[in-house]
């Protein structure tokens, strides 16, 4: 099973320069680089490998941009390594997600349809860091079956509160926020996937 066997739909791509007027709210993902191509989109190619890996997935951009300011000389860049730091990238992200949709979600201003949506949310981001501390666990036992059921949770998780919104024709107060999450965790499940080799 890959990530692209997933029950996403199309509409779940995200571009950090989504047009707010595009009829579903989200933009085609950015176009894959040719196999041919040198993907480099840190200055001075900082971390090459880590341009390779990024570039081997469907969001090369977000890959690079959440997960390059935590890594340093001291850290082999290799498909392993790049998913452990990635998982701890995000559970930090969904913490503060979660933190979020809370405070929204407690606001008398916050309407009850957008309440609603807003406590699905709380309760699939909850679930979260637990499933990422077992995906890690995982790694540790070499359980590739484990670390793939774990991601697949997380994204389901993820896409679960993006379609609550979607369901009730409601704009997200935490859109970009959600969008994030959705392209890492997509990230991280093609690396654990596809990658990684226990």
């Amino acid at each position: 099973e890959s990530p692209d066997s997933t029950p996403e739909a199309p509409d779940d791509d995200y571009s950090p320069n989504a047009p707010d007027e595009a009829a579903d709210g989200y933009a085609p993902p950015p176009e894959a680089p040719t196999p041919s191509a040198t993907f480099t989109i840190l200055p001075g190619g900082s971390y090459p490998e880590l341009d390779q890996i990024c570039g081997a997935t469907d969001y090369p951009i977000e890959c690079v941009r959440f997960i390059s300011p935590y890594l340093n000389d001291s850290i082999k860049i290799d498909p392993l390594n790049v998913l452990k730091v990635g998982i701890h990238v995000a559970t930090n992200m969904t913490i503060e997600a979660l933190n979020l949709a809370i405070k929204i979600r407690d606001d008398p201003k916050t309407s009850p349809n957008a309440q609603s949506c807003l406590r699905v949310c709380t309760e699939n981001y909850d679930l979260i860091p637990d499933g990422n501390e077992l995906a890690l666990r995982a790694i540790e036992e070499r359980n590739w079956s484990d670390l793939r059921n774990q991601l697949s949770g997380d994204l389901t998780s993820v896409n679960t509160c993006i379609d609550v919104y979607h369901e009730g024709n409601l704009a997200s107060p935490m859109r970009d926020m959600d969008s994030d999450l959705l392209a890492l965790y997509r990230v991280l499940l093609h690396i654990a996937v596809d990658m990684v080799k226990f």
